[in-house]
Formats: structure tokens, C-alpha cells, sequence
């Protein structure tokens, strides 16, 4: 009996301590953690990668589809609609009546709060078809995430939600305080966006989110996709404005993206430069040329800017809130001109969402000419 007791006394049972035990549980705790952050963000990836195969998936369908018809299918009634379960038409994409079937069925976007947007262009002689991924690096803080779109090339990508402001230091950034930075040249505006590591608007970036946000109901005066127009925003007053007031009806200044994310000022209260530039020979015109302001439908000859990157759909125009187009198309127009979109304070109905100035040459600087950035 001794003997039994010198032994457990020389090897005494030992336990945790408090401190230990918490230290443990804590190790644990952050490993899970840890763990679900890269399950959360690997199932992003492969909703993603599930994404590009579904839209080109699409495209092909759609393709084969041009290829037998001459043309691409109309929009399913009522416009607008998520090209998800529902369809193009109740037999997927087909020829009249199902006689051909490209598709049985469009595929859902695998988050249900997500959709595919297609929208036929140029008479249906092309299309748009945009998709919201979720592996986009996060925007900065008052910055927008815009769907990408197949048509113009673009992956999901940031935007600022408001017209770029000078910060004090000659750094542009968005917020809703103070007015846009104005009297700047588009060469001045690319080098400001590259000075914080992003770039000028894109062309594509800018007609991305049209095509985007002209599908969303909530964006119609009416409530419904093609009832009442888009507002043109801050396009009838006497000067440009904070991000204070969203005003309303025609002129409210606000977009919302089929994400969610809401857009400042894309049509009214300062115009906005694009990255692109175009020669004025080069420009779009109708039955005469010269510089003046055109209605989209009254284009005859589209020259150097493709259809579905110039026309509103459904062959809407200024009644719409797309805006109208100034462009010149003189054969002897050797000039380049930079793009200007949107519109300023004081356009009225040349103001949109589409609105374009040829105009003037990139190195030009006047007091209604602003920027925004996208990364």
C-alpha cells in the first residue's frame, strides 16, 4: 500500500489551467474561422467560374440562333425581365414557335438574389448580356460595383458612385460633399485617375452600366422598363450640385444597378469625359453633316462607332432620357475629339444616360467638364 502511494506521488496527474484552456479554444476558434473565410471565398470562385461557362453558354445559343434567323431574339414580355427560369420565351432560345432549339433552357445565376440581363441591340443585330460576379475585389468606400458585360468585354468592375472631386490635395476622390471638379481636360483627368492607382472611365465601363441600369424598372418614371424615361438628372437648373439632394421624377440624379449599388449624376450636372477619342470625319451624322445635335434615330450613317456602342435600345431616344448625340462627320474633319457623356446643368433634354459631345478635343478645359474614375 505504501509502495501504490509513493507512486502516484511520483508521478502526480496533472490538468489545464484556466489560461491554457482559453488560449486552446481560442487557437480553435481562429482556425475555424480561418477555415470558413476560404471555404466562403472558394465557393465565390466556383460560382464564378459556374458564371462565365453559363454566359457563354448563352452567347453560343445566341449565336447559333443569329446564325439560322438573321437576327437575335427579342426581349420576353415584359421588358426587362431576369433572363433566369423564365427564359427568352417558354421553350428557352428558339426559332418561331420551337421549329429550332438552341437552348432548352437559360441557366440561373447560382446566388437567387443574382441575374442574367440580356437586351437585343441595333434592331436586333446585336446584344448585351451582363453578369454580377462576386470575386471582384472589394471597392473602396463610395465606389460602385458595376456587373461585367460580354458585349463590351467587361468583368465585374468599381466605379465611383459619385463625379470625382478634388480633395484638397489635387487627388480626386467620390464623396457626396462639395461640387464635381470641373475645367479639367481629359488628358488632365486620365493622369488624376492614374495618380490613385485606377483610370478614366471607360467607354465599355460607361456603356456597361447603361445596359445595366436601363433594365431595372426602378429606373423608369413610369415603373416599368420602356414606361415614362430614364431621369436625366441635374439637366435644368443653374448650376452643378452636391450629392446631397437626389432630387426626383425627370430629374432625379440617382441609378440603381441590378446588384443593388446606386450611381450619381451619369446623366446631368456635369459632363464627363471617357477614355475614348475619335477623329470628326470619323463621327456618326445623318442626311448632313456638320456639327449639331441628333436625335439617335435620325443617325444615317454610324461611320467609326459601332451600333450596339451608340444606340439606345428598343430604337428609343431624347423622349426616353437617353439623351442625343453632337457630332459633326465632315469628310474634311481631320480634328480628334475626346468623348463626352452624360450631360451638364443646364442641357435639358440632351442630357442622358446615352448623351454624347464629339466635340471637343481632349486637351480642351471648360467649367462643365468633369470625370470619374473606375478600377
Amino acid at each position: 500500500m505504501l509502495l501504490f502511494l509513493n507512486k502516484k506521488l511520483k508521478y502526480p496527474l496533472t490538468a489545464f489551467t484556466l489560461i491554457e484552456l482559453l488560449v486552446v479554444i481560442s487557437i480553435i476558434a481562429l482556425l475555424s474561422s480561418l477555415s470558413i473565410i476560404a471555404l466562403n471565398s472558394a465557393r465565390a470562385k466556383s460560382r464564378d467560374a459556374r458564371r462565365l461557362s453559363d454566359v457563354k453558354q448563352i452567347s453560343t445559343a445566341l449565336e447559333m440562333y443569329y446564325g439560322t434567323n438573321g437576327n437575335y431574339p427579342s426581349l420576353p414580355s415584359p421588358t426587362g425581365t431576369p433572363i433566369t427560369n423564365l427564359c427568352l420565351s417558354e421553350l428557352g432560345i428558339t426559332s418561331t414557335c420551337g421549329l429550332e432549339v438552341y437552348m432548352k433552357k437559360i441557366p440561373a445565376d447560382p446566388a437567387k438574389d443574382k441575374h442574367y440581363f440580356y437586351t437585343p441591340l441595333a434592331n436586333n443585330l446585336s446584344f448585351s448580356l451582363s453578369y454580377d460576379e462576386e470575386t471582384t475585389a472589394d471597392c473602396p468606400a463610395n465606389w460602385v460595383r458595376v456587373p461585367g458585360n460580354i458585349l463590351y468585354g467587361t468583368h465585374s468592375f468599381c466605379v465611383m458612385k459619385y463625379e470625382a472631386k478634388d480633395d484638397g490635395s489635387g487627388k480626386p476622390v467620390s464623396k457626396p460633399d462639395g461640387t464635381p471638379w470641373v475645367s479639367i481636360t481629359q488628358l488632365n483627368a486620365k493622369a488624376k485617375c492614374e495618380s490613385i492607382g485606377a483610370h478614366l472611365i471607360t467607354e465599355n465601363e460607361w456603356l456597361s452600366i447603361v445596359r445595366n441600369l436601363e433594365l431595372q424598372a426602378s429606373n423608369w418614371t413610369g415603373g416599368a422598363v420602356g414606361s415614362g424615361q430614364i431621369p436625366r438628372g441635374n439637366s435644368d437648373s443653374g448650376a452643378a450640385m452636391d450629392g446631397t439632394s437626389e432630387l426626383s421624377g425627370v430629374n432625379k440624379r440617382t441609378h440603381t444597378l441590378s446588384n443593388g449599388e446606386v450611381i450619381w449624376d451619369l446623366a446631368g450636372n456635369v459632363w464627363e469625359w471617357t477614355d475614348a477619342t475619335i477623329l470628326g470625319k470619323n463621327q456618326p451624322s445623318s442626311a448632313t453633316t456638320g456639327f449639331t445635335w441628333r436625335e439617335y434615330t435620325a443617325l444615317t450613317n454610324y461611320r467609326d462607332i459601332a451600333p450596339e456602342n451608340l444606340l439606345p435600345m428598343n430604337n428609343y431616344n431624347a423622349t426616353q432620357g437617353y439623351g442625343r448625340i453632337y457630332s459633326d462627320g465632315t469628310a474634311t474633319n481631320n480634328n480628334n475629339r475626346a468623348f463626352l457623356r452624360g450631360g451638364s446643368w443646364s442641357y435639358g433634354s440632351h442630357a442622358g444616360v446615352l448623351a454624347l459631345i464629339l466635340r471637343y478635343g481632349p486637351g480642351l478645359s471648360i467649367s462643365y467638364l468633369g470625370f470619374r474614375c473606375g478600377r
